[in-house]
């Protein structure tokens, strides 16, 4: 009787878990982040996109991310981080300076500040 209660237990953990495992596994499949479809339903809300700049920006930042996914292959075996790190954030000035000749300063105000936002949440909180 203890080993069906103990399998069924360990069962339901099982079940409980299976969710969230397989959520966090489809978003490591598509990398770190928000899919190109999620960003840009994200961007139109927030930035009170035209239908003009809808299609520049999600050509913008499809580029972008195929370039991303190039020059990171070199950088990613050598181990360096600071190497990545430098990386990203020339190819986030890249895209910034791209998405600057599209939007307008308000725009890009908000859009600025949608990418901290963003990183907050990516942050662990701080424990004291």
């Amino acid at each position: 009787m203890r080993k069906t209660i103990g399998a069924f237990a360990l069962l339901v953990v099982a079940l409980a878990a299976a969710a969230p495992l397989e959520a966090q596994a489809q978003r490591g499949a598509r990398g770190f982040g928000m899919s190109l479809d999620d960003q840009m339903t994200a961007l139109t809300d927030r930035l009170a996109l035209e239908e003009e700049q809808v299609v520049k920006v999600r050509e913008i930042l499809e580029t972008q991310a195929e370039s991303r996914r190039e020059r990171l292959q070199g950088v990613r075996g050598s181990g360096d981080r600071n190497a990545m790190m430098q990386l990203m954030q020339e190819l986030q000035q890249e895209t910034e300076t791209r998405l600057a000749e599209v939007l307008s300063d308000e725009q890009m105000e908000k859009y600025r500040e949608y990418l901290a936002e963003l990183q907050q949440r990516r942050r662990p909180p701080l424990s004291l």
